[in-house]
């Protein structure tokens, strides 16, 4: 997935769970502070606030779960849906997006972090699919009982996190996914993913230490087409009004892809941070974060 190889890219595949500690005073003035570079270990351990609420969303498996985190004050307040990455395979986790998600939180957006089933958990298709679903699904039940603003959800993603990105908003859920009545997102961001799955394929083995995403999608392009047109933002367009796209460590996005999104009359914007850093931009006090802090804010907030 990285452009570049690196210890950073060697650890991806090495991804655990460190239990959050203190967290630091919130810092609004985007000022950078932290000049290490995080692997997925590290990323793990960078301080976080603990969810306001850790529940599960279905029955189905242990994964089926997500962590809210809610301002303080009344709202309603606008929600962002972290995906986290882990390259399709369960090498990730809600704990890779816990910083992003306190962030969002203390700076007043609601945040909910849906976990999901991968390959090596029961996942692939359509249960992956499903997953993605019924998590950003869930926050209309969420609603019920804590003050979120249905009207202002924005899908936010990180690596292999993007997909479910760039898929939900869209109109075409799939024959087999089960599609539950999910609610109207508003806008999207993509951080240092794939926006179009079909260009990752070949480029999987070497980011993830194996070929992924066929046994994710049940099959190769040409055996089951459909599949890789439904995760083809051109072919089946995300219906957001506005869309941020972080250039990182993975391949460029394709400029033909970007301007065909924007001639679908999506306002695309993109950041370029770092090109040989994959985690930093998740981190609070970094330049990566420094630089596309404002912009999340932003877009989050937004009408």
């Amino acid at each position: 997935m990285m452009k570049h190889a690196s210890s950073t890219f060697a650890l991806a595949i090495l991804l655990a769970g460190c239990a959050p500690v203190t967290p630091p005073v919130p810092d609004t003035s985007f000022a950078v502070t932290d000049t290490r570079d995080y692997d997925p270990v590290t990323l793990d351990a960078v301080p976080s606030d603990p969810p306001t609420l850790r529940v599960a969303y279905g029955t189905a498996s242990a994964r089926q779960y997500g962590e809210l985190r809610v301002p303080e004050g009344k709202g309603p307040f606008p929600i962002a849906v972290i995906y986290h990455g882990g390259c399709w395979m369960g090498l990730g986790s809600t704990a890779n997006v816990a910083a992003l998600g306190s962030f969002l939180a203390r700076n007043g957006v609601a945040v909910w972090a849906p976990g999901y089933r991968e390959l090596g958990s029961d996942g692939g298709w359509p249960n992956t699919f499903t997953d993605w679903a019924q998590g950003l699904g869930y926050v209309q039940t969420l609603a019920e009982t804590h003050p979120l603003d249905l009207k202002r959800i924005t899908v936010m993603g990180h690596s292999a996190g993007v997909t479910p990105v760039m898929w939900l908003p869209t109109g075409d859920m799939g024959d087999d996914v089960i599609r539950p009545d999910l609610p109207r997102v508003r806008a999207a961001v993509a951080i240092d993913g794939p926006l179009r799955i079909s260009d990752f394929v070949g480029l999987d083995a070497m980011a993830c230490g194996q070929p992924v995403i066929a046994g994710m999608m049940g099959g190769t392009p040409a055996e089951v087409p459909a599949r890789y047109a439904m995760l083809d933002p051109l072919a089946n367009k995300p219906l957001v009004k506005r869309l941020l796209v972080v250039d990182g460590a993975v391949r460029d996005p394709d400029p033909a892809l970007i301007e065909g999104l924007r001639a679908q009359g999506i306002a695309v914007e993109v950041i370029r941070v770092d090109q040989e850093q994959h985690f930093n931009m998740l981190v609070p006090g970094t330049k990566d974060f420094a630089a596309i802090a404002p912009a999340l804010l932003d877009i989050a907030k937004g009408r």
